[in-house]
C-alpha cells in the first residue's frame, strides 16, 4: 500500500521547467485455449484483459524515466485485479540503441523461438524487470537482457533468466539468426532447494520472399541445443540434448498467414519452452527422449481502428503422432496523449 501510495504521488508531482510528459496506456485483451491433455502440457484456458498505463517524463534529449501501474484481471476471478505491478524504468536512446533499467521493453518474447519460450508468456508474464539493451543497425540487429523474476529467500532460490538474440541480414532475403537463453535458480544468502543452470542456444536462418501480387513466402530453419535438469527444484541429473526446428508460412495479404513447423528433438530441455517440443512432462517427472512434434496454424491478423490490432489464430497439434487443437484472439489498443 505504501508503495502503490507512493507511486501516485510521484506521478502527481508538478514538471519541472522544460520537461516533456507524456501519457501512455496500453490495453490486452486475450483469450487463449488449448483443448488437449497430454504428459507434456495439460488443457488450459487463459480468458482476461490487462492494462498498463505510464507517465513518460524526458530528462534529457535522449532520456527518459518511464513510471506507473500493470493491472491484469482474469475472467471469472473473485478478485478486482489478480495481478498488480510497478512499472518503472530508466530508458536512454540512440538512433540505433535503447538502454533499459527497471521495466523491459517486451515485444514477442524477445524474438525466441517456441521451443525456448512459450507463446503463453506473452499472456502470462507480460512485465519484466531488469536490465535490457537494443542494437539495430542497417544489417543487423541485436538484444541482451537480464529479467530477475525472484529473490533469494529463506524458502526459495533466486531465479532470472536472461539472453541474448542477434541476426544479420547476409542478403536481401536471408537472414543469419543466433539465440541464447539461460535459466538460472541459485543464490547465496539462503541454501534452500538446488542450485540449476537450463541453457538453451540457437542457430539458424531466416527467409522471405515476394511471389507475386499480395502473396509472399517465409521460412525458418534452426539447430537447437539444451543443457539442463530434469527438475531446476531438485538435485537431478544435468542432461544435454538438441532438435531441429523448421518453419514455414505463406501470407495472402490481408487474408492471413498459413504456416507449418515441424520438430525433431532428442533429450531437450528448456523450462520456459513450450513443453510440446520438450522431453520432459508437465508433471517434471515423465520422460521422452525421442520427441516429435508438428504444428499448422492460421493467423489473421488486421486493424480495426488507427492503431487497435485484432489477431485470430487457429492451431492443429501432432504431439507424437496423436492431433488436438487450440486457438487464439488477442486485441491491443494502445493509446498516447502528450500532456507537456
Amino acid at each position: 500500500m505504501r508503495a502503490t501510495t507512493a507511486l501516485v504521488l510521484a506521478l502527481m508531482a508538478p514538471p519541472l521547467a522544460g520537461q516533456t510528459i507524456d501519457w501512455r496506456s496500453s490495453f490486452l485483451f486475450y483469450g487463449d485455449n488449448t483443448e488437449f491433455f497430454t504428459p507434456y502440457r495439460t488443457g488450459e484456458t487463459i480468458l482476461g484483459s490487462s492494462f498498463t498505463t505510464t507517465l513518460a517524463f524526458g530528462v534529457g534529449p535522449r532520456s527518459e524515466v518511464v513510471a506507473g501501474v500493470f493491472g491484469d484481471v482474469r475472467s471469472g476471478s473473485e478478485e478486482t485485479l489478480d495481478e498488480v505491478k510497478a512499472v518503472l524504468s530508466f530508458r536512454h536512446r540512440t538512433p540505433t540503441s535503447l538502454g533499459v533499467l527497471g521495466t523491459l521493453v517486451t515485444e514477442n518474447r524477445h524474438g525466441y523461438l517456441e521451443p525456448i519460450q512459450a507463446t503463453t508468456l506473452e499472456l502470462t508474464r507480460q512485465i519484466e524487470q531488469g536490465l535490457q539493451w537494443v542494437e539495430t543497425r542497417e544489417r543487423w540487429r541485436g538484444e541482451a537482457y537480464i529479467n530477475w523474476q525472484h529473490l533469494n529467500t529463506s524458502d526459495s532460490r533466486e531465479v532470472f533468466d536472461y539472453g541474448i538474440v542477434a541476426s544479420w541480414r547476409a542478403w536481401q532475403w536471408l537472414r543469419l539468426e543466433g539465440q541464447l537463453h539461460g535459466l538460472h535458480h541459485g543464490g547465496q544468502l539462503h541454501e534452500v532447494g538446488a542450485v540449476s543452470n537450463n541453457l538453451v542456444e540457437a542457430l539458424g536462418a531466416r527467409g522471405e520472399w515476394e511471389l507475386g501480387g499480395t502473396l509472399s513466402g517465409r521460412v525458418a530453419a534452426f539447430a537447437l541445443r539444451s543443457e539442463g535438469r530434469v527438475d531446476p527444484e531438485r538435485d537431478t541429473p544435468e542432461i544435454t540434448g538438441n532438435g531441429l526446428y523448421i518453419r514455414g508460412g505463406l501470407t495472402f495479404g490481408r487474408i492471413g498467414e498459413l504456416s507449418a513447423i515441424w520438430w525433431q528433438g532428442e533429450d531437450f530441455i528448456s523450462v520456459e519452452g513450450d513443453r510440446n517440443y520438450s522431453s520432459v512432462g508437465s508433471d517434471g517427472v515423465y520422460y521422452r527422449s525421442d520427441r516429435s512434434y508438428q504444428e499448422l496454424a492460421f493467423v489473421h491478423r488486421r486493424r480495426l481502428g488507427e492503431r487497435i490490432e485484432l489477431d485470430a489464430e487457429a492451431r492443429l497439434h501432432r504431439i507424437d503422432g496423436d492431433f488436438d487443437y487450440s486457438y487464439r484472439i488477442v486485441v491491443r489498443a494502445p493509446f498516447e496523449l502528450k500532456l507537456k
